[in-house]
C-alpha cells in the first residue's frame, strides 16, 4: 500500500498563490478543481503537488492558512471607517 503525504498542495505556475488540499478535488478555502489532473497542461491550470511550491513570489492562500492553523476570522472594520467622508464646502 502506498502512503499519502501528510500535506499536499494545489499550485498553478502562472498564479503565485498556492492552496492546501482538503481532498483530490477541493482545497481548504473551497477552491474546486475541474477536469482530470493528468490532462492539465496550461500554465494557469492547477496541479496537485506533494512538495511545497517554492519561488520568490509564491505564498500560501490566507484563507487556507487561517483554516489550517485554526485562527479566528479577521474582524471587519468599524462602520465609521467604512462611511464615505462628508463633503466639506468651503465658503469664501
Amino acid at each position: 500500500m502506498e502512503e499519502t503525504p501528510a500535506t499536499q498542495y494545489i499550485f498553478a505556475p502562472a498564479i503565485p498563490i498556492y492552496h492546501l488540499v482538503l481532498n483530490d478535488r477541493l482545497t481548504l478555502c473551497g477552491l474546486w478543481l475541474h477536469g482530470d489532473p493528468d490532462q492539465r497542461r496550461r500554465k494557469d491550470d492547477r496541479r496537485l503537488l506533494t512538495e511545497k511550491p517554492m519561488g520568490q513570489f509564491v505564498a500560501l492562500c490566507s484563507e487556507c492558512e487561517r483554516k489550517s492553523t485554526g485562527a479566528s476570522a479577521p474582524k471587519r472594520p468599524s462602520p465609521e471607517l467604512l462611511r464615505s467622508p462628508k463633503l466639506i464646502v468651503i465658503v469664501p
